[in-house]
């Protein structure tokens, strides 16, 4: 699942509303479907790249969950 372009704005919009994202998901979850890189997103959130990954990896099994 490729996050970045895979989603169309209202699929996005729904697992906004219903994969119940923590605050910090949603950040990287917004950025990344912005198509913004692993690095922008550590950079923007100040958070280590493993954070990013982890959270990533977080956001595609609610997503799994939603489909």
């Amino acid at each position: 699942m490729n996050i970045k372009t895979e989603f169309t704005g209202p699929e996005c919009e729904r697992f906004r509303r219903e994969c119940n994202f923590s605050d910090e998901e949603r950040a990287v979850f917004d950025l990344r479907v912005r198509a913004q890189s692993i690095v922008e997103i550590q950079n923007a959130l100040n958070m280590s790249e493993s954070t990013v990954n982890r959270r990533i990896r977080n956001i595609k099994r609610k997503i799994y969950k939603v489909l």
